[in-house]
């Protein structure tokens, strides 16, 4: 793979999120647009080779999955209204700046999206030193302000699910026997 433009920048999940969502459908335009213009089959075959030739093999399948993942619960991406809009992030960072925050502290706000002071504490480095406790519950209440309340019976059921599917699949790959003779030992 070669590096084309070198950038330095760290991105929240729903900034990801955009700009796959913004990628699928430029990329499905301009495949429309290439079956609509090429009338000949072989010419046809040839540019799409070369399209392939300029994009990863797996980029549909990755991408699918990746948007998967980030709208799944308990993901702030995962709820429905959907939370996030165009001016939530600016919104977010003029209602933190009193705060003097890390734009590492931020983003893990955004993309966690904390609704209790034990998890913003995990979120802020030496929170208690640096907030006293009615400042970090103001905080906490401006982020719920901004970024909304998330649905706790979905975030729950989801959890629940996903560790039963990990259960699954832990069971799948240990086989029966394995486990029959290591509880006799």
């Amino acid at each position: 793979m070669k590096i084309l433009e070198a950038q330095a920048a760290t991105l929240t999940n729903y900034e990801v999120y955009t700009h796959l969502v913004d990628q699928r459908v430029r990329h499905e335009k301009l495949d429309d647009d290439e079956r609509s213009q090429r009338s000949a089959k072989k010419e046809w075959k040839h540019r799409r080779q070369n399209e392939e030739g300029r994009r990863p093999g797996n980029l549909n399948t990755l991408r699918k999955e990746l948007l998967e993942y980030l709208c799944e619960a308990p993901s702030p991406l995962g709820s429905k209204p959907f939370p996030y809009g165009e001016q939530t992030i600016r919104n977010l960072l003029e209602a933190l700046r009193p705060w003097d925050l890390t734009k590492g502290e931020v983003i893990m706000i955004v993309n966690l999206r904390p609704t209790k002071l034990e998890n913003l504490n995990v979120i802020i480095e030496q929170m208690d030193d640096r907030f006293p406790e009615e400042d970090q519950v103001r905080l906490l209440h401006v982020i719920a302000e901004v970024l909304g309340r998330p649905n706790q019976e979905a975030e729950r059921q989801a959890m629940t699910d996903n560790a039963k599917e990990a259960r699954n699949k832990v069971q799948e790959a240990i086989p029966l026997e394995d486990l029959e003779m290591n509880e006799a030992s």
